[in-house]
């Protein structure tokens, strides 16, 4: 039985980290323009209000972010003047 309880060497190593994507303007209205494509195809009324929900709050957060987007390019700019 002692033959049973034998330990082998374990390796700890870090795990691999994924590089955050970040969500653009386009990203999002990507997104939005999918989920509204498949509502087309879908066949009970609950499933197609969902997805058409699903792309009009994509549909904001592509403003917000366009919002977001364009304060950080002026601030950059006004930053960049001497």
């Amino acid at each position: 039985m002692s033959g049973l309880s034998q330990s082998f060497p374990v390796e700890v190593r870090a795990s691999p980290r994924q590089p955050v994507k970040r969500e653009t303007a386009e990203s999002c209205r990507e997104r939005a323009s999918a989920d509204l494509l498949k509502s087309v195809a879908i066949m009970t009324a609950n499933e197609r209000r969902i997805l058409e929900r699903s792309a009009a709050s994509w549909s904001l957060r592509a403003e917000l972010l366009e919002r977001v987007e364009g304060t950080a390019r002026e601030a950059a700019k006004r930053a960049a003047k001497p």
